[in-house]
């Protein structure tokens, strides 16, 4: 009786959901423009098993009261999981029409006047169905006798359509300060979000390239593989950032300090919404 009793518990242990093991990603408070139908927020499953997320909550802070029900994940008709090491988009109607992904995209669409806080007492967290907390972010730098964030800290602000970002997913030190930076340029990832083909490469145009300060080589991405969300870093062979390029794919052969690189192979990573692709070029002088 008591080996069973002990093997019980084990499995119920095994099973066990703690904090961190789904958490809040990457979101978007302040859209540029009007924020009704655009905010969003990307979860990560931190775990190697596949979590049902049916009737998990996003409950936000208004007030120095604590939490409220914010956004419910259900529906009558279907059960959401988020993937193992995967990520879940739950987004307001029209955010998809600033990203380049149609609207089956997301795996949630929630009602556009369910607006998060961008003007005090800004906080959210996710619970599960049992309204266990699972993550809680404080952002905007709100004090922390307004929201008391993971850490007593808080995210910094992301006005204008910055998003609030964890890199890598899913790192969790229970700090908000440490954990989110600001991102200009916002990926939302959703189950559907997974990588290039391995035989897919970007590559530069012209390969080899010799850069004068008043000419430039154009980042060519795999075909019918472009983001409106793309970036592009390039690095030397020791493996050294060079330089990183955010709204173009145009560049002058100059590292991140303004000098024009040496002769030798430097190699592309090409970072868009849904994936990422490597290449190589040549630079000589």
């Amino acid at each position: 009786m008591r080996r069973a009793l002990f093997l019980f518990m084990v499995i119920a242990a095994c099973g066990r959901l703690f904090a961190g093991s789904v958490v809040i990603n990457e979101f978007v408070y302040d859209p540029d423009g009007a924020d009704e139908g655009y905010e969003w927020i990307e979860l990560y499953n931190n775990t190697s098993a596949d979590i049902t997320v049916t009737n998990w909550k996003i409950q936000k802070s208004d007030s120095v009261d604590g939490f409220e029900d914010f956004i419910t994940i259900s529906s009558p008709t279907k059960s959401f999981v988020i993937g193992a090491k995967s990520f879940f988009l739950m987004t307001q109607s029209q955010v998809h029409t600033r990203y380049d992904w149609g609207a089956d995209y997301p795996d949630f669409v929630y009602s556009n006047e369910l607006q998060m806080s961008n003007s005090s007492r800004q906080g959210i967290r996710l619970v599960n169905s049992a309204d266990v907390e699972m993550d809680r972010v404080a952002y905007d730098d709100v004090p922390i006798q307004d929201v008391d964030g993971e850490g007593g800290a808080s995210a910094p602000v992301a006005g204008g359509g910055g998003s609030l970002t964890r890199d890598p997913a899913g790192a969790d030190s229970d700090n908000n300060a440490a954990d989110f930076y600001v991102n200009s340029f916002p990926t939302p990832k959703s189950s559907q979000y997974g990588s290039f083909r391995e035989e897919s490469v970007c590559y530069s145009a012209p390969n080899p390239f010799r850069p004068t300060g008043s000419n430039s080589c154009t980042i060519i991405s795999p075909a019918d593989k472009g983001s409106l969300n793309a970036s592009v870093e390039i690095y030397d062979v020791s493996g050294m950032l060079v330089v990183s390029l955010t709204g173009t794919n145009e560049w002058d052969g100059r590292n991140r300090h303004g000098g024009i690189v040496a002769t030798g192979n430097y190699f592309i990573v090409y970072k868009a919404l849904k994936g990422k692709a490597k290449g190589k070029m040549t630079i000589i002088r």
